[in-house]
């Protein structure tokens, strides 16, 4: 199944990234950043839903919260880390009301994160502890998985991305987890998890990190349960519109198979998003 990013387009509220996708017959969204807080989003998705026949997913920083935050599971700051805690168990609740079955949540950081810096050059001195950083993340994943069992809800965990850009502001250190095949697999190790691949982040990761794109994408292809896409130049995670015979778009032609859904992750106009849904419906034979 194929589903389309609320992120994709530009609104204050989602509910008109709704409106604008089921009037163009976009019927599969995943709800993610992007939007305000305002106090009927609940109802505003209930209807929606049933009006025009929609399935949601939902993707890491929805609903929106009422004071804007980076969520971060990883965090050594207390604070941050129980409001990212709290963040996933209202979203939860939420998604069970709705009737939404599916999560993906964000690979974790050793760094702080500010709101202002989503999309940017991190200026943060403060770096975590790594072995404190990855214990707290399991466990808080872990709470959210058995959360989302309890919901009837499929939890999926997301791969980060390496920017060249923050590589060199760290000073040639990885603070992201989950960049590349060998710190996916760290985190296996470590618990298990369904793997959702953003093959933009990847790309970008593989790219500063100096990496073989095409065989990261290989070895990753049998973990894979989920797909993000969207184009880069691998310098940064650009979101760009699909293109056919991309690398990217070559890469996902070898190692996607039917069984898997996919997220269109592309920031463009609606002309340039149904132009990627049908590459992608052709690609996949059907939606």
């Amino acid at each position: 199944m194929i589903y389309v990013s609320s992120a994709c387009i530009k609104e204050r509220s989602i509910a008109e990234v709704i409106k604008r996708f089921a009037q163009c017959g976009i019927k599969n969204i995943e709800l993610s950043g992007g939007t305000d807080y305002y106090k009927s989003i609940e109802h505003d998705l209930v209807e929606l839903a049933d009006l025009y026949g929609l399935t949601y997913a939902c993707h890491a920083y929805f609903p929106p919260p009422k004071v804007p935050f980076v969520v971060n599971l990883a965090s050594c700051n207390d604070e941050i880390y129980q409001q990212s805690i709290a963040h996933y168990v209202q979203c939860i609740e939420m998604l069970k009301r709705i009737g939404c079955h599916v999560l993906s949540v964000h690979a974790g950081f050793l760094v702080e994160v500010r709101a202002d810096e989503i999309g940017k050059v991190l200026s943060s001195k403060t770096i975590y502890d790594e072995g404190k950083a990855y214990d707290r993340f399991c466990s808080a994943y872990q709470q959210i998985e058995r959360q989302c069992a309890l919901c009837d809800i499929e939890l999926y965990l997301e791969n980060n991305v390496l920017s060249m850009k923050n590589y060199i502001s760290f000073g040639n250190q990885n603070y992201m987890m989950m960049t590349d095949y060998m710190s996916i697999m760290k985190m296996k190790k470590q618990m298990d998890f369904k793997l959702l691949l953003d093959l933009g982040h990847l790309h970008v990761s593989s790219h500063t990190l100096g990496l073989d794109y095409a065989k990261e994408c290989a070895l990753l292809r049998d973990h894979s349960h989920w797909f993000h896409l969207s184009e880069n130049d691998g310098s940064s995670d650009e979101h760009s519109p699909l293109r056919e015979g991309s690398r990217i778009m070559e890469e996902f032609c070898k190692i996607n198979d039917q069984c898997n859904n996919i997220t269109l992750e592309t920031i463009g106009n609606m002309r340039e998003i149904l132009t990627s849904i049908n590459l992608l419906k052709s690609l996949q034979g059907s939606i």
